[in-house]
């Protein structure tokens, strides 16, 4: 278990930031960059709350919370290149 925090450490620092820019420089179709996006978002989501910690029905809520910022976080690093999903918007 101790691997955990730096493999989401690793997702959000270094994997985030290169699929961003390989997004912005590559060729691919407008759909296939938004699933990307909206895909890695949730990854980084739930790593975010996986560094918060398993949550227990105390710290449920503020584990909910962290995995929802994550994600907008995230998915900022895309919309910010102009990779946008209606469903992250909403």
């Amino acid at each position: 278990m101790e691997w955990i925090a730096p493999i989401a450490t690793l997702v959000i620092v270094v994997v985030l930031p290169y699929v961003v820019n390989l997004c912005k420089k590559a060729e691919w179709n407008a759909n296939i960059k938004r699933w990307i996006a909206i895909g890695l978002s949730l990854i980084v989501g739930v790593a975010t709350g996986v560094l918060s910690g398993v949550p227990t029905p105390e710290t449920l809520l503020t584990w909910v919370l962290a995995v929802i910022g994550g994600t907008q976080v995230a998915y900022a690093a895309f919309k910010s290149i102009g990779i946008t999903s209606g469903w992250l918007d909403a």
